[in-house]
């Protein structure tokens, strides 16, 4: 297995005395995901000690849905706060780890303050407002039992929902250059406003990904972004934006197919980062 489930953190509040500070550890939100991927671990005690633990804390800090979380850097990592910064005014590598978590958890904006004594704040603006997660969620809920999908294979779930996707949304070309008038970076505009773009095909997909306890994740490259999907022991690649807008529409050309596959049929829109998205490798 290349993911291993963990326990969630515990309910009751940990508190941890780091440069005479209290460290508060809540719980995460309905939507946290519970297992470990290659390049980020939910086991985490947010204690930095190298860069990797940094990235690891704004990882946790978006999966456990948190609107603001408080850490320090000790005293014996000399480096901690020039590598704070180096992670947190990284938009690029902001937006790959945005990728690990559930849409819902995603952020919107994320602001990190710096103090001299070693805090660091992450506040955090989401990508969805609560009332879009309900909505949302009530159309989850509808589709699936609409398609009926509980008694079918993880496979077969995952298809019928794909078809779903693409067959009541349409591609929102305005969504390109921001002038469109839906939602269409989103679920919401892929789900219930019926336009979308890749960012919304492959939120949608996820939604429905973590609702069925499927593990998957987002990958992306410099002007795309789609699913990665673990089923049958291995991580597949799966592209609703493109099997709906190239080829014919409803195709499923990029249908959970490996990395291999994938580059065959296409290797400039898809040329993601190997050395980060590791699962997809």
């Amino acid at each position: 297995m290349v993911y291993n489930n963990i326990e969630t953190i515990s309910s009751v509040v940990k508190s941890y005395l780091i440069n005479d500070t209290k460290l508060v550890i809540k719980d995460g939100n309905q939507f946290t995901r519970d297992y470990n991927y290659l390049v980020f671990s939910s086991d985490e005690d947010f204690v930095p000690y190298n860069i990797d633990d940094i990235m690891n804390i704004f990882y946790n800090v978006l999966n456990n849905g948190w609107d603001e979380f408080t850490f320090y850097c000790p005293d014996s990592y000399a480096d901690c706060m020039k590598d704070v910064e180096t992670v947190a005014f990284d938009n690029e590598l902001l937006s790959k780890i945005n990728n690990y978590v559930h849409p819902f958890n995603s952020f919107y904006n994320l602001n990190t303050k710096i103090v001299s004594n070693g805090e660091i704040k992450i506040d955090v603006e989401h990508k969805y407002s609560d009332s879009k997660i309900k909505s949302l969620e009530d159309k989850v809920n509808s589709v699936i039992s609409e398609l009926n999908i509980y008694a079918k294979s993880d496979r077969e779930k995952i298809s019928l929902i794909h078809d779903y996707i693409i067959k009541n949304a349409e591609y929102d070309n305005a969504g390109i250059d921001g002038s469109s008038m839906y939602d269409s970076t989103s679920a919401y505009g892929c789900l219930l406003e019926g336009f979308s773009v890749c960012s919304g095909y492959s939120d949608a997909m996820a939604i429905f990904l973590d609702r069925l306890d499927i593990p998957n994740l987002k990958v992306s490259s410099d002007n795309h972004v789609w699913n990665l999907v673990f089923i049958d022991n291995e991580w597949l690649h799966l592209d609703l934006t493109w099997d709906d807008t190239n080829n014919a529409k409803y195709s499923n050309n990029y249908f959970l197919i490996t990395k291999e596959k994938l580059f065959s049929l296409d290797d400039k829109e898809h040329n993601f980062d190997e050395s980060f998205f590791l699962e997809g490798v």
